[in-house]
């Protein structure tokens, strides 16, 4: 086997860009679940508000009925608008709401894979969430232009 020769290389320091893009990265590693949970509670918060302003189109206290509410289209945008939310909702809380697992403490490589199951499940459910929540609100807009641009 040849020798392979060892060359020496030079550093420079690192600039303040690149210091600060290090401890980001090391914050990020101390707690990498803190940004799912802090973009879950968000869906969770806009989900609440929405609700609010979703059951004020589709309110039925009023009598007789408003006469939006007699269209399909409105009843169908609406079912919609709250399951999709809901789900969102749902899917969000899964975020947040704290599990128990199983592992042996003495094992690094229990705790790996008990983390890697943590993460995966959180990612996913707020993949769910994001995606209802997109869906939810696109049928949002279309329930409220129908409502008041609809005839």
């Amino acid at each position: 086997m040849p020798e392979q020769e060892i060359r020496a290389t030079r550093t420079r320091a690192p600039t303040p860009e690149e210091e600060s893009l290090q401890v980001w990265f090391s914050e990020q590693e101390r707690d990498p679940t803190k940004n799912l949970e802090e973009a879950a509670r968000q869906i969770i918060q806009l989900v609440t508000g929405l609700y609010v302003v979703v059951f004020g189109i589709l309110a039925f206290a009023a009598d007789p009925l408003p006469a939006y509410l007699a269209k399909t289209s409105v009843q169908l945008l609406g079912a919609s608008v709250v399951l999709g939310y809901l789900v969102a909702l749902l899917a969000a809380l899964v975020v947040v709401v704290p599990s128990a697992y199983r592992y042996a403490r003495a094992s690094q490589t229990q705790r790996q894979q008990v983390f890697a199951a943590l993460m995966q499940r959180k990612s996913a459910a707020l993949r769910v969430a994001l995606i209802a929540f997109g869906v939810a609100s696109v049928a949002f807009a279309a329930l409220f232009a129908l409502v008041v641009f609809g005839s």
